[in-house]
């Protein structure tokens, strides 16, 4: 017994004979279309991974900073530098006044409710 849908010619006169055509093209268009998804993909899990990894430095950053106050959920607080000691304050840097301005500022940053501290673009 043969296998008639396999042969290259019609087994019958009212069958035509079914050529494949372009199968190699089609395979490698395929093969680029997945390519091409894969590699996004993986595009998006490393810039995924580096903000997660920025969001950990920042929140290793701050907790490890003392604060002489009860921190809130949503509220911003910013990281300044005085005589090598960091300090966390609800002062905006511009507020300070030119004789109270800390030495360096390290960044504004806001509580989330989990728990991390995302930094804000200044």
């Amino acid at each position: 017994m043969t296998k008639n849908a396999l042969l290259p010619y019609g087994t019958e006169p009212s069958f035509p004979a079914i050529e494949m055509t372009y199968t190699v093209e089609w395979d490698g268009h395929l093969a680029g279309k997945a390519r091409d998804t894969l590699t996004a993909m993986a595009e998006e899990i490393k810039s995924d991974y580096e903000d997660l990894t920025e969001l950990a430095k920042d929140t290793e950053f701050v907790n490890s900073i003392e604060k002489r106050f009860e921190v809130q959920v949503g509220k911003d607080y910013y990281v300044y530098e005085n005589k090598d000691v960091k300090f966390l304050s609800i002062i905006a840097p511009h507020e300070w006044t030119p004789a109270t301005q800390p030495e360096h500022y390290h960044g504004w940053f806001r509580l989330s409710p989990d728990g991390t501290w995302i930094r804000n673009p200044s």
